[in-house]
């Protein structure tokens, strides 16, 4: 367990900093160690391990002047320094208002958060993890050439926060498998990718995740490009998390105050699909972004951000929820403990529905796309985009050929806006899950 090495030295530098002057102090302390194997042939071809620890300080000084210093090697030595970088930076800067800190009294739950017992299985079964990940691949279809890179990972993190009079902390854990299947049928090659990611090692499964990665390659086998036409498509889950995950920002409260978000302003108004529901819930036992509090020292607070397609909420940090006089939400993160917290989501996920999408699809022709290409390129900010996609052309429901080479073009917004249906197979990819997502119109160009 990290968290009392980390409490130590979260405690040590918000007392250093106190004695040097600061009229309150909030330091976030994190260690983090990571192990990853890659085999080739069932044995190991690459490992890494990683140990960090890492602190950051913030101040308050002559009232609400916010001063903000970080180390990547905190040790006792070096406590004042780190402490007296954070209060010249903010004698530097204004003050202002809403420079606050925590004052929650109560963290949340720390059960599911970690797996000992993961963490402590041998080395020699993490490697045969990632050797029966390889494994799968290769068994699902005769046309798989190769199995890329199968890994297992794990991580392991302590995080400790001192503020107020009080420090918190917990224990974590992730473990991950991966593995991209390379599928060849003639002169033609396709690939296809797959993971699975959980606190808990006893939730993924290296079969699954093997077969996943070669169905998706072997499917795109004998694919052309699609033609040019407006379809019914459907979305499962792993590739809905790409639409999903590009709405994120917009649920942000500090983008929403910079005028950086479409949703600003436009809390309480129906701009969705009725049929769409999504929540961010941090106290999910279990899943990746579930903590007892947030980078700020805010125990999270489940909430529907979309509801029957209204917006509903948006994510906080004390500093934004301060600028409109609202609760913050724990929705406070960094990347790395080099930055300052930003709003950002725990558990996200779409509500699922009641049953299988496959029923309220119209006869006749449609699309189901299993990858899209340059999601990174979607405009975060007016939904625009135009990706390319792969994937199978329906008819009346059923798969007729494999298609690639495809782009898919629209904007974001409107295409939630005509969500007909969503299914009842909600996955988790990571902290973000969907179910597959039916949309009555895409446009889809190819020839």
């Amino acid at each position: 367990m990290y968290a009392d090495d980390v409490e130590k030295i979260a405690c040590g530098i918000e007392e250093a900093a106190r004695g040097a002057g600061a009229g309150e102090a909030e330091c976030v302390v994190r260690r983090v160690q990571s192990l990853r194997i890659e085999v080739k042939g069932g044995k190991p071809e690459g490992v890494r391990r990683t140990d960090e620890t890492s602190a950051a300080l913030r101040v308050l000084v002559d009232g609400k002047k916010e001063g903000f210093a970080f180390t990547t090697a905190p040790d006792e030595a070096g406590f004042a320094v780190i402490a007296r970088d954070a209060i010249d930076a903010a004698r530097l800067l204004p003050a202002m208002e809403e420079n606050r800190f925590s004052g929650a009294e109560t963290m949340g739950s720390t059960e599911g958060l970690f797996d000992s017992h993961g963490l402590e299985i041998s080395f020699e079964n993490k490697v045969l993890l990632a050797a029966e990940t390889e494994a799968a691949v290769l068994d699902t279809d005769e046309r798989i050439e190769q199995a890329h890179k199968p890994a297992f990972g794990q991580h392991h993190s302590g995080t400790a926060i001192a503020s107020g009079g009080r420090v918190w902390s917990y224990d974590d854990s992730v473990f991950s498998l991966s593995t991209q299947a390379v599928a060849r049928w003639h002169e033609e090659s396709q690939s296809g990718y797959d993971f699975a990611v959980s606190r808990r090692l006893s939730d993924i499964e290296p079969g699954p995740v093997g077969r996943n990665a070669a169905a998706e390659a072997v499917q795109l086998l004998g694919g052309l490009p699609p033609e040019t036409g407006t379809y019914p498509a459907l979305f499962p889950p792993k590739v809905a998390l790409d639409l999903l995950g590009a709405l994120l920002s917009s649920f942000s409260a500090e983008e929403m105050q910079k005028g950086r978000s479409r949703l600003a302003d436009k809390r309480g108004e129906r701009l969705f699909s009725q049929t769409l529901t999504i929540v961010d819930d941090g106290t999910i036992p279990w899943r990746t972004g579930s903590v007892p509090f947030d980078d700020e020292r805010v125990p999270p607070v489940p909430r529907q951000l979309v509801r029957s397609g209204v917006v509903a909420g948006c994510m906080h940090t004390l500093k934004t929820a301060a600028r409109w006089s609202e609760e913050p939400t724990g929705s406070a993160s960094r990347g790395t403990l080099t930055a300052v917290p930003v709003p950002g989501p725990t558990n996200l996920f779409i509500q699922p529905g009641n049953g299988p999408v496959d029923v309220s699809l119209p006869p006749g022709p449609a699309v189901r796309f299993d990858s899209l290409m340059g999601t990174h390129m979607i405009d975060r900010v007016t939904g625009d985009f135009s990706l390319g996609a792969a994937g199978y052309i329906l008819h009346d429901g059923e798969p007729v050929r494999p298609f690639r080479n495809g782009t898919v073009s629209g904007n974001l917004f409107d295409m939630m806006a005509s969500l007909a249906a969503v299914g009842s197979d909600l996955s988790f990819y990571g902290s973000l899950g969907s179910p597959t997502l039916l949309f009555e119109s895409v446009i889809v160009s190819g020839r």
